[in-house]
């Protein structure tokens, strides 16, 4: 512990080996000071609440699915160009708000991609526009289409016209209701679904059964049987009859009402067309956004160029946390680094165990994160992937990338040479030295030596400055079994060790929410009840009429001022009719009329009073 060389100890004797170093380095035994906690256990708190709501068994993910969209304001509309810029600010189908005091909400009003009735039930149609929801939080950025789904008379409009029903005497029986049929049941039979005909109403047998099993409740009549009407005698038929007679005029009214309109558009009287963000503001009201109590929970955004960079900024923000380890297979009686790297793939063991560390995802279609690799360049094809609530990580296997030119096995050094992590599985009967792969990286390496039996022999080395951490220590024994997991959580809680040595390291979420908050803060803008009424039936404000365009803009509107304060007076010195005020702007006292400058006058006449 001391780091006293075995061959001085008495007695004790060692094989002879130039590999090997009895010395035991202090700096991997020595206590670390870890620096203070800077946990904010309420952003904690809530940020694992809402990640249970959203994401609990959404793990692996399903083809093409993504925790975090990658769609922005500007998509689908080719006028706003192909990334988030100013045009975004001027458009009139778009308004950017803050909903509550950590999710900023974009609503885009776009046309109906997908055709009317596509999707929906047969029967009910959608509207010719829908609107588009982005959401960001401090869980990502979610993406959610909405349109208006109603139901089209017009289905119904081409049945014929209902008869009107023929007015009854006042002496004649009221035979147009089922109840006078006579029951084609036994009154002792429990009626039932089954045995019910389907001519009659299903109450009327169960009256007729109540009346016959319970005589004293029937009161000397059978209680299926209808009652005497309440309406005057003649009264009831001339209301069907109007009821009947009102169907047909709406019936009628929707079957001419297309081709009145083709025909009023035909004279110059074409319909009104809605405006840009008709649809939009109707889902914004009706989700209670301008209701009193949500008045002060829903905000608009300020449009300027800052807010357009700071939300790109938040767009490329990872919302977990992200890991990159590397995975390296050291063979039989291979040492130099082209050997090792050289390798396709590995023994049954070493692929068994990468089968039970990650999922295998195809780095083409992989949308989660992707550690630098991309699909069909020097990163392989496939690679190993685990995502939790709280993380991403991807393996850097050494197997799965080419390794077929000298340029390749260059590339394949770069991905596994700035990994922070490095975990090797070594079969050769030396140990792996780290400076096997030359980087400036590797602050942990854990090394595994397959032993007879199914165990395993654990080394695990850091940097000084690196704090210590689990599972996994050095010069453990584990079994096989269990290898995956352990080496799976030592891995991730190296990186975090390394993280943790940083200045300034902010945890993913730590990090988009102090984001979250600098745009509330300096992005919300403060507006009245009828200004933010305004603003969500027109995104963007008509430009107001210009005057005086010829004069600079202070010079304008100082007239303008003098003009407004001296409204009223008739004329100056020559009794002509002014429109601007000789006056200096400052001056807002009384005004006195000057003598006319044309010729001398008389003084005037001294009156006592």
């Amino acid at each position: 512990m001391k780091g006293t060389n075995g061959s001085d100890i008495e007695g004790l004797t060692l094989p002879i080996d130039e590999d090997f170093d009895p010395n035991i380095q202090l700096d991997n035994l020595a206590p670390k000071t870890t620096p203070a906690s800077t946990i904010d256990v309420k952003l904690w708190a809530q940020t694992i609440c809402s990640q249970l709501v959203l994401y609990l068994g959404h793990w692996p993910l399903w083809s093409g699915c993504q925790t975090s969209s990658s769609v922005c304001e500007q998509h689908d509309s080719p006028a706003l160009g192909s990334e988030l810029g100013a045009a975004v600010l001027s458009a009139p189908h778009v308004q950017l708000l803050r909903l509550g005091d950590h999710t900023l909400a974009s609503f885009v009003e776009l046309p109906a991609i997908d055709p009317p009735c596509g999707g929906t039930t047969p029967g009910l149609m959608t509207s010719d526009r829908q609107v588009r929801v982005l959401l960001r939080d401090i869980c990502g950025k979610a993406c959610w289409d909405a349109s208006a789904l109603y139901y089209d008379p017009l289905i119904c409009s081409s049945e014929p016209p209902e008869p009107l029903p023929l007015p009854t005497t006042v002496d004649s029986p009221r035979d147009n209701t089922l109840s006078s049929l006579p029951p084609p049941l036994p009154p002792d039979l429990l009626p039932d679904y089954k045995n019910s005909p389907p001519d009659k109403h299903q109450l009327d047998h169960v009256l007729a059964y109540i009346g016959h099993t319970s005589p004293e409740v029937a009161c000397g009549r059978r209680l299926d049987e209808a009652g005497a009407s309440p309406l005057a005698p003649g009264a009831e038929d001339e209301l069907v009859c109007a009821l009947v007679a009102h169907r047909n005029a709406e019936r009628l009214y929707l079957a001419t009402r297309d081709s009145d309109d083709e025909c009023e558009a035909g004279a110059g009287g074409a319909r009104e067309a809605a405006g840009p963000f008709e649809q939009s503001r109707v889902l914004i009201a009706q989700l209670g956004t301008l209701s009193a109590a949500r008045r002060a929970h829903a905000q608009l955004l300020r449009r300027s160029d800052r807010l357009l960079r700071e939300l790109r900024n938040l767009d490329q923000q990872r919302c977990r946390e992200t890991h990159k380890v590397a995975v390296i297979y050291v063979g039989k009686g291979q040492e130099t680094r082209n050997e090792i790297l050289s390798n396709r793939c590995g023994s049954p063991a070493y692929e068994a165990f990468l089968a039970a560390l990650a999922w295998e995802v195809e780095l083409e279609s992989h949308v989660g994160f992707a550690g630098g690799l991309r699909g069909g360049g020097g990163g392989g094809v496939s690679a190993p992937y685990v995502a939790t609530l709280t993380l991403e990580a991807l393996f850097h296997v050494a197997t799965r990338m080419p390794a077929d030119s000298p340029d390749a096995i260059l590339n394949k050094t770069r991905h596994l040479g700035n990994d922070e992590v490095h975990v090797v599985w070594s079969e050769h009967w030396r140990p792996y030295k780290r400076d096997t792969l030359p980087t400036q990286f590797c602050d942990v390496l854990i090394v595994l030596y397959p032993l007879p039996g199914g165990l395993l022999r654990c080394t695990v080395s850091r940097k000084p400055d690196v704090a210590v951490f689990g599972p996994l220590w050095e010069e453990c024994i584990i079994r096989v079994g269990c290898s995956a997991a352990l080496v799976r959580g030592a891995a991730f809680a190296g990186g975090r060790a390394v993280r943790a040595t940083m200045p300034l390291y902010q945890h993913a979420c730590s990090e988009r929410a102090r984001d979250l908050d600098a745009l509330v803060a300096h992005h919300t803008l403060p507006a009245t009840f009828e200004t933010f009424v305004t603003r969500v039936r027109e995104p963007v404000p008509p430009a107001a009429p210009q005057r005086d365009s010829a004069l600079p803009p202070d010079q304008s509107s100082g007239r303008l001022a003098n003009a407004l304060l001296d409204h009223g007076a008739s004329s100056w010195g020559g009794g002509e009719p002014h429109s601007v005020s000789p006056r200096p702007t400052k001056r807002l006292g009384p005004f006195k009329r000057p003598p006319p400058a044309a010729t001398p006058q008389p003084p005037a006449p001294r009156h006592n009073r």
